[in-house]
């Protein structure tokens, strides 16, 4: 069997994302799709940016799943759409936030969360609550890099990423980080090393490649998300939305 998982960048910035990004993820009995939205934000750093980007990103499951594919992968740490798209589609969707931080939590008992921003905290704090894990929630840290910029100067950013992961270690009591931004795809193994040369042997959790396998891992497991948890929607009348499979019949 050969698994195919779709990835949608829930955002319309052309390149901020590529399937050459995740090629080394890919086996012959693994394949990675690609799609960007054709609607909603250039970046994701906000609640409204969030709500923005719903509507086509349930779109493009819905899309995803009637292209073949096995598993859908959200490409964003907020999760944004994560349960809209469980209710339309039937295949596993996965928000890399709700995998990492999950994961993370079986390797350590405290998860440092290290991201982009300062003004996304709420949001973060607000899916740790909701994935009932604010007993293993060490620290929230953050490099100042906006997620448009954060191609502009890698070097830089690897060392924001390597000072804040000490400090999430040395003074929150974080034994595992979670890198807090899909746009950090890469950075694990630096942030790594710089923690190693300090003595300090505490696993960086890089979304994209875990939740990516997680998915291929459930499909051959065949599990998918609960249709008691996520049924799918009714059958009426939306405004300015075409979703023929949820539109009553004419």
């Amino acid at each position: 069997m050969r698994t195919q998982v779709a990835l949608i960048t829930p955002v319309v910035t052309a390149g901020i994302r590529t399937l050459d990004d995740v090629r080394p993820l890919e086996r012959p009995d693994l394949s990675v799709t690609h799609s960007l939205l054709d609607a909603g934000p250039a970046s994701i750093e906000s609640e409204f940016d969030e709500a923005l980007c719903v509507p086509d990103t349930v779109r493009k499951a819905m899309d995803a799943e009637r292209a073949g594919a096995h598993a859908i992968v959200i490409d964003c740490m907020g999760d944004p759409g994560l349960g809209a798209c469980r209710e339309a589609v039937r295949i596993p969707v996965l928000g890399p936030c709700q995998v990492s931080l999950h994961v993370a939590a079986t390797l350590g008992h405290r998860v440092g969360f290290v991201t982009v921003l300062d003004r996304i905290r709420p949001l973060i704090d607000r899916l740790v609550a909701a994935y009932g894990l604010r007993d293993s929630y060490a620290s929230f840290r953050a490099v100042d890099v906006p997620v448009l910029h954060l191609g502009s100067d890698r070097a830089g950013l690897q060392a924001a990423l390597a000072r804040e992961a000490l400090a999430a270690v040395r003074d929150d009591g974080a034994d595992v980080l979670v890198l807090g931004c899909t746009g950090f795809l890469g950075c694990a193994g630096a942030m790594r090393e710089a923690l190693l040369e300090q003595g300090l042997d505490v696993p960086v959790v890089d979304p994209i490649p875990l939740t990516i396998h997680v998915a291929d891992a459930l499909v051959r497991s065949g599990l998918a998300h609960s249709g008691r948890t996520y049924p799918p929607p009714g059958r009426k009348a939306r405004k300015g939305y075409s979703f023929p499979e949820f539109l009553p019949a004419p």
